[in-house]
């Protein structure tokens, strides 16, 4: 995984595009979905991702460490009963929601995903132990 480099130009500061990233396909997943990492590091973030489904690929229902972002720059996607999700549109997750599945449009979607700190991936709901760890 190739990860971005803080400025020396200006400390503290990153700028980069996502052209100079590559996709890297997510085992689990079958080659159905390709992320780019624009942090500084896993340990250190940001978490800040470029995803992309391939068209009519379908992400089981599932929850996060974090709060999550998402940012839609390409497509739709039809989250479980929230309904559709695309360009133009800003979706924010609790860390701990339980929600999904995810089911990419026809022509497949591409969206940012930022989260508070290591997005973490968890199937089946979260027990009550986990929900207590997340409470703020």
């Amino acid at each position: 995984m190739t990860e971005v480099t803080l400025s020396t130009v200006v400390p503290g500061t990153c700028i980069t595009t996502a052209d100079s990233l590559p996709w890297t396909e997510l085992d689990s997943r079958d080659g159905q979905v390709r992320t780019k990492f624009f942090g500084e590091s896993q340990e250190l973030g940001p978490w800040i991702l470029l995803v992309e489904f391939a068209p009519g690929y379908h992400e089981p229902p599932h929850w996060h460490d974090h709060d999550t972002i998402y940012i839609p720059t390409r497509g739709a996607m039809v989250i479980g009963p929230e309904g559709p999700v695309g360009v133009g549109d800003v979706r924010w997750v609790r860390a701990g929601t339980f929600y999904g599945p995810e089911a990419a449009a026809d022509e497949g979607c591409e969206f940012w995903l930022i989260a508070y700190g290591p997005p973490g991936y968890h199937d089946g709901p979260p027990t009550a132990t986990e929900r207590a760890a997340l409470a703020r």
